[in-house]
């Protein structure tokens, strides 16, 4: 939390850090994510031992993981770590230890360039009764530029689920809860510009949000439409820098 002396009005700003919520109560549930909520959900009754969950960024696929994880610990008689990693640091140095002291196991960002020899180990480690996996992507398993054929034909049978982009109910409920994570209220007048002006995507929502934030901070001004005006333009601009990087 941070805090801020606004002299307009003779009174502190409080700025609270966005807090990330990964319990199961607080995934939202809509059309675009429903069936890989309940694919997460049915374990252990998978028909495979691992899953793969793929979707845009910021659509909450780390939040289905976490989901996994707490429904593991709970079936267990003891929690145990279960270890939450990004593909690129799962190599040949560390995947006998992983595959050994893990029965379960998530690998986040596929999409990324990954080991492709470990991967193959650890595919065959866990193609075993006990050992489960669950990994999160940006497309699906058989979509990845593999050189490997047998790493490949392997990844290929995986079942993978998609989180498709969000519908305007998922829009709405996704704003309301990105600025409650801040604890900033707003009107409905607030919500209906916002859903009517922004692109229909996790992702630009989510960095959206943070720059209203940024500014209506910086500014000492509560969260207004001149505001978001000024957060859709920088966003806009942005994105069009990024194009000439």
């Amino acid at each position: 939390m941070d805090n801020r002396f606004n002299h307009k009005t003779g009174q502190y700003m409080l700025k609270f850090s966005p807090r990330n919520y990964l319990g199961e109560e607080d995934f939202m549930v809509a059309a675009c994510n429903e069936t890989a909520y309940r694919a997460v959900k049915i374990w252990p009754y998978w028909q495979h031992f691992s899953l793969c969950v793929y979707g845009p960024r910021s659509c909450g696929k780390s939040h289905l993981a976490h989901i996994w994880v707490d429904r593991i610990q709970k079936s267990l008689p003891r929690p145990i770590p279960i270890p939450i990693l990004p593909a690129h640091r799962v190599n040949m140095k560390n995947i006998n230890k992983l595959a050994n002291e893990n029965d379960f196991l998530v690998i986040e960002d596929m999409d990324t360039e990954i080991n492709e020899e470990a991967f193959f180990h650890l595919y065959n480690f866990y193609n075993i009764p006990g050992k489960y996996v669950l990994f999160t992507a940006e497309q699906p398993l058989a979509k990845l530029p593999l050189r490997l054929p047998d790493l490949k034909s392997r990844l290929n049978i995986v079942p993978c689920i998609e989180i498709m982009q969000p519908d305007d109910e998922m829009l709405t409920a996704l704003i309301a809860k990105l600025f409650n994570d801040r604890q900033i209220i707003i009107s409905q007048e607030i919500l209906d510009y916002i859903l009517k002006h922004t692109e229909r995507s996790f992702e630009f929502v989510s960095r959206l949000i943070a720059e209203i934030d940024d500014i209506s901070w910086t500014n000492g001004r509560a969260v207004s439409v001149p505001i978001i005006r000024e957060a859709l333009k920088n966003l806009t601009r942005n994105q069009q820098m990024e194009l000439f990087i």
